[in-house]
């Protein structure tokens, strides 16, 4: 299965590419049939092989979103909930389940609504039981450990997904039971099991804290000079404040919530664009936008990454800045109070 993304006008897909293709039943209901909680698709045909076009336009997958964020009890049982109802539409259109991708790059939701859809391929054939699973133990790293709701259901998904012999509908159909049973553990009672769950209490440890790098300049004068220990968009426009990256992943975009750059300007995306630091190298990734990221006047493709310099230009939609790794970064005082950092 080869994967690819591809922009075409304001629409973005992710592309599932099968070699020496032959229609089959499940293709054709996918195709034909818009399937509630399944990613719309179109069919491309190459010759004898063919690329499944899933629409993801406003959408973003969840492994992006949880980079900075921790799941509460609400979002993990909307994520519980939507499978169970996409599992439902499996059913009525004689969907096999296996062929769902349960790995996170390919579950997506609308971050404003965290409405979640799931992607389907017809000649995907996974064991159930091992997805189940490795998507379980990835939600258990990322759970808010300061909810217990969220804790206790996690490790009852996990616990279920754990068992043999099992199957996506019989673990939600016993998941969906037990819910309406029995309430989610509140008070002195959720705090037991949450500290009954291993490695809860070692998670909420290693918690990371962002902290804001302290901040030296002289009060009431007009400018401020400070070092950075990265790198420093440099806005190009005074209207938008310049951005200081110093972690591994900056997240930026119109989302204040969601994001660590808040750019608040037409065209800019909830989750627009990041920039990455590995092994001491930065990248620029589009993050599905629908104006586009910018490297030096060159539009980059959906999740496309390319490494930035000293000098270079980037830009989100219309707003462009330089990147600077000078180590200085110069703020003006009414600059100061707005500084994504």
């Amino acid at each position: 299965m080869k994967i690819s993304y591809k922009r075409e006008l304001d629409h973005n897909y992710l592309i599932l590419e099968q070699k020496d293709f032959q229609n089959n039943y499940q293709a054709g209901m996918l195709v034909k049939n818009r399937i509630a909680g399944l990613l719309e698709c179109t069919l491309s045909r190459m010759d004898k092989d063919a690329a499944f076009c899933y629409e993801i336009t406003s959408r973003q997958n969840l492994r992006l979103v949880l980079e900075r964020k921790r799941l509460n009890a609400s979002q993990l049982e909307g994520l519980l909930e939507g499978l169970l109802r996409t599992a439902g539409s499996c059913e009525e259109f004689l969907l096999d389940t296996r062929a769902l991708l349960l790995n996170p790059d390919y579950i997506y939701l609308d971050p404003d609504t965290w409405e979640f859809s799931f992607c389907l391929f017809p000649f995907y054939e996974g064991d159930m039981g091992s997805g189940l699973l490795e998507l379980a133990e990835y939600l258990l790293d990322r759970l808010d450990r300061e909810d217990p709701g969220a804790v206790a259901l996690g490790y009852e998904f996990y616990r279920m997904a754990g068992e043999e012999n099992t199957s996506l509908e019989q673990i939600l159909a016993r998941w969906k039971e037990g819910n309406r049973a029995e309430e989610k553990p509140h008070g002195a009672e959720a705090e037991e099991v949450r500290s009954e769950e291993p490695g809860v209490q070692a998670a909420a440890q290693t918690e990371a804290v962002r902290e804001e790098p302290p901040f030296h300049g002289k009060k009431g004068g007009t400018t401020f000079l400070k070092k950075s220990a990265g790198l420093v968009l440099r806005s190009e426009n005074p209207a938008y404040p310049s951005m200081e990256i110093t972690g591994e992943q900056f997240l930026i975009g119109k989302k204040k919530d969601a994001v660590d750059g808040f750019i608040k300007a037409r065209g800019i995306s909830r989750l627009h664009g990041k920039i990455s630091k590995e092994g001491g190298v930065y990248y620029l990734t589009d993050l599905n936008s629908t104006n586009g990221t910018f490297l030096n006047g060159g539009r980059l493709e959906v999740n496309e990454k390319a490494r930035i310099r000293s000098g270079d230009q980037v830009g989100f939609a219309d707003v462009k800045y330089v990147v600077d790794l000078s180590g200085e970064v110069l703020y003006n005082k009414d600059e100061r109070e707005d500084v994504a950092c």
